[in-house]
């Protein structure tokens, strides 16, 4: 019901404005009202669905592998919180990237960020999966790609993974670089 109340206010409101009710004295007025009813309806809805708000990065400085590695580009690049650095591996068939989380935690989200200098054509054919241990992981998401410099791809998990592991590992034989891994979970539940 609030969902169809904030709708159509929105559209007496567009066309109050359109036809010249509202001026912008009006408009600006108007505007901090429209912005303390969002307020209330958004903390309604974090209210009912308390997992909206409770989402944390957790892979940042964990213990992370890869495959291989090319130079000094050391996994740990990859979830250092630093965009400017990266990981990489060489040229091999199925290189992957993987992080320990140290513990369980509802995984909701793995974020990847593509390297902002070059390459981001390189980033296709990902497997991303997470998981309890290396035997049972679940599939997060595909992605075929390929990716542009500078992107910011965004994999929702669903349903919700319970995991200790993330691992993206790609489908081809060249290398992957990664400039950082975000993993979202959430962080007021225990596991198990």
């Amino acid at each position: 019901m609030q969902h169809k109340t904030c709708i159509l206010m929105f559209l007496v409101f567009f066309l109050h404005f359109s036809i010249g009710l509202v001026t912008h004295e009006k408009l600006s007025t108007q505007i901090n009202t429209n912005t303390a009813i969002l307020r209330q309806i958004l903390a309604k809805l974090y209210g009912e669905n308390p997992d909206v708000q409770n989402l944390q990065e957790v892979a940042e400085g964990k213990a992370s592998t890869q495959s291989s590695q090319l130079r000094t580009y050391q996994p740990g690049n990859a979830n250092d919180g630093n965009l400017n650095t990266f990981s990489h591996t060489t040229n091999e068939q199925s290189p992957y990237w993987e992080v320990d989380l140290g513990r369980d935690y509802k995984i909701r989200q793995i974020k990847i960020f593509v390297r902002r200098d070059c390459c981001g054509d390189l980033i296709r054919q990902l497997d991303i999966t997470a998981g309890p241990s290396h035997n049972r992981m679940t599939q997060c998401a595909i992605y075929t790609g390929p990716a542009k410099t500078g992107y910011h791809l965004v994999f929702e998990c669903s349903p919700i993974i319970i995991g200790r592991y993330v691992k993206i590992q790609k489908n081809d034989t060249k290398n992957l670089a990664l400039a950082e891994v975000q993993v979202m979970a959430i962080v007021d539940r225990t596991v198990g």
